[in-house]
């Protein structure tokens, strides 16, 4: 486990210093997906208003400070081509692709401390930390392993309310600081004719 959890580890670290596309599924599905969680099986408390009030506050320091040393690339992808006057012309696509770096990696590991601390302090629940840390790379390294066993996460709808706190103020201070990332966002079908020969 702690060689598989390593692993995981540096992929991770590895993936915030590359440049990933934007998407609609990871930067406005999965966060309000989260927040639709957290909706269906909260039950008001003093505690449980503790705990959302600090996942709220968390998820905004961290969001902004992630989204403040982002850094964004933009591009144009091929998406299919055809011929005219027996030249290959091209239809060409716009993306933005977005780097965190070391920074995102620290409001990550603020947000998964954070969250160790409301299980630990707050909640006065004892768990494997090891075991903690390697479902938090699982689900942001593969996506999709946040919807395994809804059921039996639904105890933890703080870990669900602090990563859609920390990826919607993420995104909305993404955008202030690159509009292209907006436009992108709401115009993902929008196309431009682009010769080959024009493209640097």
């Amino acid at each position: 486990m702690a060689i598989l959890i390593f692993l995981l580890l540096l992929y991770f670290i590895r993936e915030q210093f590359e440049f990933s596309v934007v998407k609609k599924f990871t930067y406005f599905f999965l966060p309000g997906f989260s927040l639709i969680q957290v909706f269906l099986v909260f039950e008001p408390s003093q505690k449980s208003w503790l705990i959302l009030g600090i996942a709220i506050i968390a998820g905004a320091l961290v969001g902004y400070y992630q989204a403040r040393y982002s850094n964004i690339l933009q591009e144009l992808t091929p998406v299919y081509y055809f011929y005219e006057d027996g030249k290959e012309r091209k239809i060409y696509k716009k993306v933005v692709l977005v780097k965190g770096g070391h920074h995102y990696l620290y409001g990550w590991f603020a947000i998964f401390f954070v969250q160790v601390f409301i299980q630990i302090v707050i909640l006065t629940q004892q768990e494997d930390l090891t075991h903690h840390l390697y479902e938090e790379l699982l689900n942001d390294l593969f996506s999709i392993y946040r919807f395994q066993g809804l059921e039996e996460k639904s105890d933890s709808w703080y870990a669900w309310a602090l990563y859609g706190a920390s990826s919607l103020f993420y995104l909305f201070f993404l955008m202030k600081k690159f509009p292209k990332v907006k436009e992108i966002l709401f115009h993902t079908d929008k196309e431009e004719l682009v010769e080959e020969e024009k493209i640097a």
